[in-house]
């Protein structure tokens, strides 16, 4: 009894009177009867005719007139509008006051209403746990039941008619599991926690998810997606006081000028926002701006952030809480347009001519009263450097009024034009905009980029596709910052998704669009590749002679890459190579290349002989004296899946060498304007002749491979060729020995082959016997310069050779010519 009565006069009456409440405010705020009589005898829309100079009775008669009857026809439509605003005031007082206190009048006859739960605040899950009696398939069964569980399964790509026929067997089975339902006694539990613990104690349905590779984690994060939904849910406009006051109001726009000029160059942001309103987890870049707009004076803010940081995104939610209400009093008037600086520009031909098109505008914009400017890089319209225009003095004249900018641009354009701006910067606050978090992207996925890409797609987006999403895109895609990679990447995997007929957008999805775009492997092993990754040395081998310890270190650090054993966080591999000339280093790493990211034109090359002094260090990375970019950066951000070889690493200079030491242990390289460039797909061989005399002696005294590795390295750093700190940032320090007379006539057949593919479209060959690859072996050999000797006899005594006989027209078609040394 006790119960009812305080659901009765308590719960139900207070939301009554809450309801009254608000249904009584309601015209008062939508009328905007407030604004209506602070403005009640100012001029329409701000329209009033100046007197010309001098003395015109007929002008004094037509200024006075006009004013007059600008201000008496805003007066009467303004009387009109509040008139109506208080008699609904008053109607809906009395209206609504009969069933409030009829309700108190009348207990114990709303009973069967009480009885039915009408009112009641419910808890989903209290309900869903007395109904299961504790037992695990009955609780599971009906939370699945239920529209999170519906929104739980989908998301994680199950189908549920198949769910719950591999549960049905379990449905006698299962009896009370003693550590289930110590759980079930905790309070404050939600329906994600349950679904959690289920996944993980209940062995039928966890056994489910792991054969679709799913996790608790996922389940938990899939509930947690709903009940963020849930969170975005308003109340009934009528039992919202604040929903109400966000309502646009009748007349706002009255008070205020007129744009016909300023709009034919800009758009209206606050009526026209994006597509993707929301902008989660920036509440407090938000109010940053919010804030420096509702100054008095110096009302300007400069938002500085990478391109992809969400800028524009700021601004259009920005607008968005405008037009909704959602903002400061001082601002709920106001319209953010977007000012189209390229079109201004163009209107006129020269700068003082744009310069009187914008005070013009701008001018326009003041006299209105309720307009904040938006300016794209604003960088771009603040400098007289080449490529830039100079408006900075008619921004300024206005940025002091009450006219309000909002200007972009990124960090390196704000210190180089803006902060240094004698003129500007003293009238702009700056907001930074950073990457988010993890968490934060994960949310404004699935409140904000999701609903629209299903809409756009027509299918389902699961949380385990979104997490993939921003795996791949953290460690795959390095040129764009978050949000925007892994919203591009998400919107571009939906595509791929959608032309191969996918209703749900999973994990292999992701990991074959970006397979297929970046033209490398990634997701689950196929057996082709299975096969290819055991045989990894034997394919090396068909391109390299001997050097077995070389290129099973590689090997092994290829097959620890592609099965995610080794750190994501380097380099795939980085490997010294120390030995003679012409002992397939170079080789090496061209097969490599090829084996890895599938042509030798992804292998980017650097003789580090020509990167001496300053000057190198320079020409690797950049400079901020010139502006020039870095050819290492430029070529690194251009190529991020690709083979680095340096050249004679010993002859770099040890402001080189430092640039290094990161570039090895951590992935990445900074360039001179302090931007990381990301190196975490590439790898890395560095190449030296320093040691080879040393090599050659030790092999010569019978020294074993690794022995001769420990020897090696102690000898030069012994020699101070290389510093400890960077030997040890190698993955490994490979030794490459000479090559004897065998090794070299192994070589000579290897070139010879590929010489006569080369010559296959010519319909002729050369043709390969033991005695030619002997004499070749024999008369190619030398102790200084090794296979590359062997090269310049084949090219000077056997391509010669062919290419005359091809000249004279004395080579036959399928014919195999006979070359005698």
């Amino acid at each position: 009894m006790f119960c009812y009565l305080d659901w009765h006069y308590f719960i139900i009456w207070t939301k009554l009177l809450t309801l009254w409440k608000n249904i009584t405010l309601f015209p008062f705020y939508y009328f905007s009867i407030p604004l209506h009589l602070r403005t009640l005898f100012a001029p329409w829309k701000k329209q009033l005719v100046r007197k010309k100079p001098g003395f015109h009775p007929t002008d004094i008669f037509y200024v006075v007139t006009f004013n007059f009857l600008s201000r008496l026809i805003a007066a009467i439509v303004r009387i009109i509008t509040i008139i109506c605003g208080l008699y609904l005031i008053v109607l809906f007082f009395f209206l609504f006051a009969i069933p409030a206190f009829i309700w108190v009048l009348i207990p114990f006859l709303t009973l069967p209403l009480y009885l039915f739960g009408i009112g009641k605040k419910k808890d989903p899950v209290s309900t869903i746990i007395k109904r299961s009696g504790g037992n695990p398939y009955t609780l599971l069964i009906n939370l699945l039941k239920s529209k999170e569980g519906q929104f739980v399964i989908l998301r994680l790509g199950l189908e549920p008619k198949e769910v719950f026929a591999r549960l049905l067997p379990y449905a006698k089975k299962s009896t009370s599991s003693s550590p289930l339902l110590d759980a079930l006694n905790m309070k404050n539990l939600s329906l994600a926690d349950l679904f959690e613990m289920l996944a993980i104690s209940y062995l039928p349905f966890k056994n489910i998810l792991e054969e679709k590779n799913l996790k608790s984690e996922d389940v938990l994060n899939a509930a947690l997606w709903y009940e963020k939904k849930q969170n975005l849910v308003k109340p009934p406009l009528f039992m919202d006081l604040a929903q109400i006051k966000s309502l646009p109001g009748i007349g706002v726009e009255w008070a205020y000028g007129y744009t016909v000029e300023f709009d034919k160059y800009a758009k209206d942001l606050t009526k026209n926002y994006s597509i993707f309103p929301l902008l989660l987890g920036r509440e407090k870049e938000i109010k940053e701006i919010e804030r420096i707009l509702s100054k008095t004076q110096n009302n300007n803010v400069i938002i500085v952030g990478e391109s992809g940081t969400a800028r524009h995104a700021l601004v259009e939610t920005l607008a968005h809480r405008i037009f909704s209400g959602f903002c400061p009093p001082l601002l709920s008037h106001k319209r953010i347009l977007s000012l189209d600086m390229p079109a201004v520009l163009s209107a006129a031909p020269t700068l003082l001519e744009v310069k009187g098109i914008m005070e013009k505008l701008l001018a326009e914009a003041s006299f209105a009263g309720n307009i904040i400017t938006f300016i794209d890089e604003l960088d771009k319209y603040c400098s007289s450097q080449p490529g830039r225009t100079d408006t900075a003095d008619v921004i300024a004249k206005f940025a002091v009024s009450s006219v309000g900018f909002i200007g972009i641009t990124t960090p390196e354009n704000y210190h180089k034009y803006l902060a240094t701006n004698p003129v500007l910067a003293p009238l702009f606050e700056k907001v930074e905009v950073n990457e988010p978090d993890r968490e934060t992207v994960i949310t404004e996925l699935e409140l904000t980029i999701v609903p629209v890409l299903e809409q756009k797609y027509s299918l389902t987006i699961t949380y385990p596709a979104i997490s993939k999403t921003l795996e791949n895109a953290e460690r795959y895609i390095s040129n764009k910052p978050y949000p925007a990679k892994a919203i591009d990447l998400l919107d571009e995997s939906c595509l791929f998704a959608k032309t191969i007929e996918a209703n749900a957008l999973l994990p292999i999805h992701i990991d074959r669009f970006l397979s297929q775009k970046l033209e490398i492997s990634l997701g689950e092993i196929g057996k082709s590749e299975k096969e290819k990754l055991s045989r990894l040395e034997e394919k090396i081998h068909q391109r390299v002679v001997n050097q077995e310890k070389a290129i099973s270190v590689i090997s092994s650090a290829l097959r620890r890459r592609r099965l995610a054993v080794s750190s994501s966080k380097k380099p795939i591999g980085s490997f010294l190579f120390l030995g003679p000339t012409g002992v397939g280093k170079t080789e090496t790493a061209k097969a490599l290349c090829q084996i890895y990211f599938g042509g030798e034109k992804k292998m980017i090359r650097f003789d580090m002989s020509q990167y001496q002094k300053e000057e190198g260090l320079e020409r690797l990375i950049g400079s901020v004296r010139t502006g020039t970019p870095g050819e290492l950066t430029s070529k690194l951000k251009d190529n991020p899946f690709s083979l680095l070889l340096f050249d004679e690493f010993e002859k770099s200079v040890p402001e080189v060498y430092n640039l290094f030491l990161t570039l090895f242990d951590e992935g990445y390289i900074v360039d001179s304007n302090g931007k990381r460039i990301d190196a975490r797909n590439t790898i890395i061989i560095a190449t030296s002749n320093a040691g080879a005399e040393f090599i050659r002696e030790n092999i010569n005294m019978g020294v074993k491979d690794e022995q001769l590795q420990k020897i090696l390295v102690e000898y030069v750093l012994n020699q101070g060729i290389f510093s400890p700190e960077l030997i040890n940032r190698f993955d490994a320090v490979v030794v490459f020995s000479p090559l004897s007379e065998g090794h070299l006539r192994e070589v000579a057949k290897l070139q010879l082959l590929t010489l006569n593919k080369r010559l296959a479209d010519k319909k002729v060959s050369v043709a390969i016997t033991p005695e030619l690859i002997k004499k070749l072996a024999i008369v190619g050999h030398d102790r200084q310069f090794g296979g590359r000797a062997l090269s310049r006899v084949i090219a000077e005594k056997i391509e010669d050779v062919i290419a005359q006989k091809l000249l004279a027209g004395t080579a036959k078609k399928g014919e195999a010519i006979k070359i005698d040394l």
